[in-house]
């Protein structure tokens, strides 16, 4: 008897028929494209209808729970070490940003060995957000009476220089998708953890629990940002269906990237290290910092948030930086370029 001599079932027909009869799971699905086609052993085109089907089912399942969304509300946090004083500057202008848009705002400053203990054994301080990301979800139902529907983590060297800008735009645009990150502005990885917005939702919940749970990655490169990709991934978000990803090289996609819970932005519009035609010189005996501004150049610019990673010994149009940065120098001389007096911190 021929197995394939069956009825045809595409995998649109195959969605219908799993969408009404409740079958979730690439082996139910499986399962039921057998019964539909009388089909008994499958083969590579069979698979792929039935992937193109799951595929087609988590786009539906995640579009069903972005409708029941009841709270934007944000919650901002972040966390450094106490003896990080680029972090008390940039948690001065993020707060200030947040009470302006009415967001809560919280933070952990606390010691290196303290925060260390805490992630243990963790081998990045990274984890720690991963951490705090999972001691929000822990308690939703506290979230949702404050009604948050947000949380946004934030690098304590990440700092808003656009005060205007509303975190709510970026959740209407992702159609209140359950995780909000931009692009790595390093093409050896796909996504940037320096600003994470995370909807309330039991999906976040177990993904943040996955992720952290990724032994793989407790001290390899780039460690929360793998575990985060590979999470990813083994949830069939499809990022590495993308090639190239990064909006940066030759050929890469414009706009945001949109996946059944994910979006991903281009780092300009999110979480980058280049800012509004500062230049930065840190390579005289004195460390001076000069900046100037070009506002042609504007479009190449961060739009939301500046991050101050990886722009050591490297050459960047409009964000230049000669000689090893000098971290603290160049975040303050980013917000005294946006009128922003922290000299006090």
């Amino acid at each position: 008897m021929d197995s394939h001599a069956g009825t045809m079932c595409t995998s649109e027909m195959l969605f219908d028929a799993a969408k009404e009869s409740h079958v979730r799971g690439y082996k139910h699905l499986m399962q039921l494209y057998r019964d539909l086609t009388g089909i008994e052993v499958l083969d590579l085109p069979d698979k792929k209808t039935v992937s193109a089907a799951a595929a087609l089912l988590r786009a539906f399942d995640a579009n069903a729970t972005r409708q029941a969304v009841e709270h934007t509300g944000v919650a901002m946090f972040t966390a450094y070490t106490s003896d990080y004083s680029v972090g008390y500057a940039c948690e001065i202008v993020n707060r200030m940003y947040a009470a302006r848009h009415g967001y809560e705002f919280h933070s952990d400053v606390l010691p290196y060995d303290d925060m260390m203990a805490a992630i243990s054994p963790r081998q990045f301080c990274g984890w720690y957000k991963v951490l705090m990301i999972q001691r929000f979800l822990a308690d939703m139902a506290e979230l949702r009476r404050r009604e948050i529907g947000y949380i946004m983590w934030i690098d304590a060297d990440a700092v808003v220089v656009n005060h205007s800008f509303r975190v709510q735009e970026l959740i209407e645009r992702s159609r209140h998708r359950d995780l909000i990150i931009s692009e790595d502005v390093n093409p050896c990885c796909l996504l940037n953890t320096g600003v994470v917005i995370v909807r309330v939702s039991s999906w976040s919940e177990q993904l943040w629990t996955d992720v952290w749970a990724m032994r793989k990655y407790f001290d390899v490169f780039f460690y929360e940002q793998s575990a985060l990709v590979r999470c990813l991934k083994a949830r069939l978000e499809g990022l590495d269906a993308v090639q190239p990803f990064h909006s940066y090289v030759r050929g890469g996609p414009h706009g945001d990237k949109l996946f059944a819970h994910t979006m991903v932005t281009c780092h300009l519009d999110l979480n980058s290290n280049r800012c509004q035609g500062l230049t930065v010189h840190v390579s005289d005996d004195n460390r001076k910092i000069d900046t100037s501004h070009a506002n042609e150049h504007d479009h190449h610019m961060a739009k939301f948030i500046f991050h101050c990673a990886g722009i050591r010994t490297v050459h960047m149009p409009y964000v230049t930086v000669y000689g090893r940065c000098n971290k603290a120098r160049t975040l303050r001389a980013v917000l005294a370029a946006h009128g922003f007096d922290v000299r006090g911190a």
